[in-house]
């Protein structure tokens, strides 16, 4: 549906690369927004354009989501005189179509939209478009208007992960064969299109003949096959909980668990460590490993714990994202990038992964990403 594809580098996202390149050994990557656009913006903003930008997140509650909207002030004034500001509608999309509403009778110059649900707010932001004003997503896209998107590549750090973790077992445990579950979101299509599915797609290139029996659909209808579970979590840590006490007696042969946000993989986990499962030794997981998504400070403390067996990540970057969703809506509001043709620009995950990232990698990119108040000090966290 995307006519153009740009991967993004902003300058003002380059101050950071040095750190991520640095907390990253494997494959991943960053992105930022194009040179030539931040220089149009900023030149602009010094012949004393000064942009009015509305934001309407998933939800504020969320640390990236909520750091996305610190960092993405801050940027939105300093590198380009605009004024930012953020309507919450709390992962309720009646609130969100609402805030949209507002914003159009706020007179916002550009309007940044991360969908609830894709396909709930075509009508909203096409009255956006009708009242003049530059709209782009972020994270999921609109269903059926053709507008800038923010897009957050994970597709295939999430399939190196699943590689690397189905090998890991193996390497391990070479006799105990693979089975794997997941405490996924399964309100919407995105994280199976770019987190579980790819996941699954990873372990399979390493164990393809998985015998699970749960089946789940991506966006294009394609029926994805072998996990042993599959169920929705939907980013709620008493839900997932929940979860991992039912699926502990149901399925406790199961020895890759992936949950596709922190409170999915955290809860499930919790479960487990409540029955004396999810323990590892010297870093070596003893009855079945976790992955997680996010790489906040709960979530990176299990992972560098040698004790935990979570041992691989997705870190989401609020700073990165928030950087290139300011970098494009000014592209947009400048003309530099068309407000109708649904150009694509794409962000990316970092992986992080205990056996290949130290403790001083993860800090590094942590106290950059997430802007805490304190830096957070995993070896001083983990001795208390």
């Amino acid at each position: 549906m995307k006519k153009n594809r740009i991967l993004a580098l902003s300058m003002a996202a380059l101050m950071t690369m040095s750190c991520l390149a640095a907390c990253s050994s494997s494959s991943s990557s960053t992105a930022s927004t194009s040179d030539s656009s931040a220089e149009a913006s900023t030149e602009a903003a010094a012949e004393g354009t000064s942009y009015y930008i509305g934001k309407v997140p998933i939800t504020l509650s969320h640390s990236v989501h909520g750091n996305d909207a610190k960092w993405a002030a801050v940027y939105a004034a300093e590198e380009y005189g605009a004024t930012y500001e953020v309507i919450d509608p709390e992962s309720d999309l009646a609130k969100e179509n609402q805030a949209i509403e507002d914003f159009i009778a706020k007179g916002v110059d550009g309007l940044i939209v991360h969908p609830v649900v894709e396909s709930g707010v075509n009508e909203s932001i096409q009255a956006a478009l009708d009242a003049g004003i530059a709209v782009i997503t972020y994270y999921m896209d609109a269903t059926e208007v053709e507008v800038p998107f923010v897009a957050v590549d994970e597709a295939g750090v999430a399939k190196e992960m699943g590689t690397d973790m189905a090998k890991q077992w193996k390497e391990l445990y070479p006799d105990e064969p693979i089975a794997v579950g997941f405490v996924d979101f399964l309100s919407v299509a995105i994280t199976k299109d770019s987190r579980s599915g790819p996941f699954l797609e990873g372990v399979k290139t390493v164990e393809p003949n998985l015998t699970g029996t749960a089946m789940e659909l991506n966006s294009a209808g394609e029926e994805l096959t072998g996990a042993t579970f599959w169920l929705a979590g939907e980013g709620d840590l008493t839900t997932s909980q929940a979860i991992g006490q039912d699926v502990l007696t149901k399925y406790p042969e199961v020895n890759l668990i992936y949950g596709t946000n922190t409170a999915n993989a955290l809860g499930c986990l919790s479960a487990y460590e409540a029955v004396g499962r999810g323990q590892a030794e010297d870093g070596v997981p003893l009855t079945e490993i976790f992955a997680g998504t996010d790489g906040d400070a709960s979530e990176l403390l299990k992972l560098a714990d040698p004790n935990s067996s979570l041992k691989y990540t997705l870190g989401m970057q609020p700073q990165t994202f928030a950087y290139a969703q300011i970098d494009t809506i000014i592209s947009v509001l400048n003309g530099d990038i068309a407000r109708d043709d649904g150009t694509q620009i794409d962000v990316s995950d970092v992986y992080l992964n205990y056996y290949k990232d130290s403790v001083q990698d993860m800090e590094d990119w942590f106290n950059v990403q997430y802007l805490p108040e304190t830096p957070l000090d995993i070896a001083a966290e983990l001795a208390k």
